[in-house]
Order: C-alpha cells, then sequence, then structure tokens
C-alpha cells in the first residue's frame, strides 16, 4: 500500500509538472522550446536534476580581472549556502551541493516558477547556457518590513564583470492582454546577487503585479540573452 501511494503521488506530480509546462508554453512563442519548471524553497531553490552542471571551458574567466583570485560567494540567494570558492569551482559546487538546480540550453528560455503566492522569503534558480557562456537565472521574493513583499528578478553572468559587459538581457512576463518587459546588462557573479538586488539590474515588482502575471499560482518569465 505504501508503495502504491508513492507511485500515486508521482504520477500526480508528473501530471502537475506537464500542465504548467504546457501552461508555458502557450504563454509565449513556439520558438521557444526550453521550459523549466521551478519550485521554491525558504531561501534556496531546488527541483529535480535534468541536466547535469559540468564546466566547459569557454568560461575560462579573463586574466585581467582581479576577481577570479578572490573567494566568491554561492550565487544561489538567500543565507542558507555558506559556500566560498574561485570562480571556476562555482559550476562545479552547483553540480555538487545544489543537485537539483538545472541547466537549460538556449538564447531564449522560459523560467517557470511555481507557488509564488506562498507566505515568507523564497527563491527561484536555474542555470542558462548560450553563447559560450554560463547564466544564473533568479528569482527572489524578500520580505520587507510590515510584511511587504517585493520580488526581484536579474541575471548574473559565470564569468567576470568585464565579460558581463558584452551581453544583455531581456525578461518578459506575458498576461491576459498584459505584458511586462526589463532589459538590462546582467551582472558579473563576483559582484554577486546582493549587488543586483540592491541596484537598478533587477526587474522589481509588487505581489500585486506577480498577480497579475500568475497562473495558479506559478509565474513564467521568458528570459533571452544575447551579445551587445
Amino acid at each position: 500500500m505504501l508503495f502504491f501511494s508513492h507511485c500515486l503521488g508521482f504520477v500526480l506530480d508528473f501530471v502537475h509538472f506537464r500542465y504548467q509546462y504546457c501552461k508555458a508554453r502557450s504563454a509565449f512563442s513556439a520558438a521557444v522550446q526550453l521550459v523549466c519548471v521551478v519550485r521554491p524553497t525558504p531561501s534556496v531553490t531546488h527541483l529535480p536534476s535534468r541536466t547535469p552542471l559540468s564546466l566547459h571551458r569557454e568560461v575560462v574567466p579573463s586574466a585581467e580581472d582581479l576577481s577570479e583570485k578572490r573567494l566568491l560567494a554561492c550565487p544561489c540567494p538567500g543565507a542558507s549556502c555558506k559556500w566560498e570558492g574561485p570562480l571556476e569551482a562555482i559550476l562545479p559546487h552547483l553540480a555538487a551541493s545544489h543537485h537539483s538546480v538545472v541547466r537549460l540550453r538556449g538564447e531564449s528560455v522560459v523560467f517557470l516558477a511555481t507557488n509564488v503566492h506562498l507566505p515568507g522569503s523564497a527563491g527561484w534558480v536555474t542555470v542558462q547556457s548560450c553563447l559560450g557562456h554560463h547564466f544564473v537565472l533568479v528569482l527572489e521574493k524578500q520580505v520587507r518590513q510590515e510584511g511587504h513583499q517585493r520580488f526581484l528578478a536579474f541575471v548574473l553572468l559565470l564569468g567576470t564583470s568585464r565579460q558581463a559587459q558584452g551581453f544583455s538581457y531581456r525578461l518578459l512576463l506575458n498576461g491576459k492582454r498584459r505584458r511586462l518587459s526589463w532589459e538590462a546588462t546582467p551582472r558579473g557573479v563576483a559582484e554577486g546577487p546582493a549587488s543586483s538586488s540592491l541596484s537598478t539590474d533587477s526587474l522589481v515588482f509588487d505581489t500585486v503585479m506577480a498577480q497579475t502575471f500568475t497562473n495558479n499560482g506559478s509565474l513564467a518569465i521568458k528570459v533571452t540573452i544575447s551579445s551587445s
């Protein structure tokens, strides 16, 4: 009976995620082939792994940037991960310690964050590989003073700040007769998620705006990365 219950739970989860996948695909152009369904946890997001993360030679940082010589924090938002290491060790760290962070390939993907309506701080994270580099896509919900909540969405390059200047990214949220678009230059991972959260380099919106674009508690964000 216990085995049957586990199997039934697995089937129901699969059907739910397949439904969310189809909803995200229908919200954007059919040209977008990759959809990542990401579930939240307090401070750091996890999702059953689909594509193993690996370090590729194309992301070797510039020797001219001193940031590659110092220890960097984990790019996942929140304070639960205390890891620090050099730039070239970030992807191996994600593969070893954040098994559920998925890597998507392609210049345009759909990042589907589920359960964004649940109370409390949370983060949704995935990795997008394109144009010879790896980018960290982050959606973070912060609880401010007096319970006010806000969302921040931004992209970090797994590279130096100088390399990041060669790229731009576009975030697109689609709703019924509504569209919200944001374009910016990614930050280098050496600057950390906190720098994007405190700067104008992230898309910031409140829970009212989030509800405008959510469907059954899920928020679909189309992410397009291009070279400048």
